[in-house]
């Protein structure tokens, strides 16, 4: 799929496994070898021949202070904070610490494209390749087993969204 905005070019990438188990084995490899994903997008277009793709609406919502902890990311969270400057005085004299940062993500892929949407909160509080000579191939997608997909900002390289379905048939 391929999508634009007012400045930003985004597609969304679907990386199905040959086997109907491989989801972890992919993953798994995603994860290990930081170039993979790019690595594996396709240089040129593609033409694909039966193309189905279950509509689905997944979203995640979770506290990441822990991974920002693992991180090293510990002085916000502490009665040693100063975030004074992201605030007005309120002439407490109390520290402002970060208790809590929640990341909300949706994503819904329907016969009418993708909707995707992503906020993080905080809670305070005090205390080009040659042509080929013959035509390409038609290539057959059908996503009847786990996948992975990424949204992917085109510009940049930059992926914006990344997902998996365990069971496409029940979407």
């Amino acid at each position: 799929y391929s999508y634009s905005s007012s400045s930003t070019q985004f597609s969304m990438c679907i990386f199905l496994p040959d086997a109907d188990d491989g989801l972890r084995s992919l993953l798994d490899a995603i994860a290990s070898r930081p170039g993979f994903l790019h690595e594996h997008l396709p240089a040129h277009k593609v033409d694909v021949g039966e193309f189905k793709v279950p509509r689905f609406k997944l979203s995640f919502h979770d506290s990441v202070v822990g991974v920002l902890n693992k991180l090293g990311l510990r002085l916000p969270f502490s009665e040693a904070a100063d975030l004074s400057d992201m605030t007005e005085d309120d002439r407490s004299g109390l520290p402002l610490i970060l208790s809590e940062v929640v990341h909300i993500a949706v994503i819904e892929v329907n016969e009418e494209g993708t909707r995707a949407a992503a906020v993080t909160m905080c809670l305070m509080e005090e205390g080009c390749a040659a042509r080929p000579r013959q035509p390409p191939p038609v290539v057959d997608f059908v996503s009847d087993h786990p996948f992975a997909y990424f949204i992917v900002d085109e510009g940049t390289g930059a992926v914006v969204f990344a997902g998996h379905a365990l069971d496409p048939s029940t979407q």
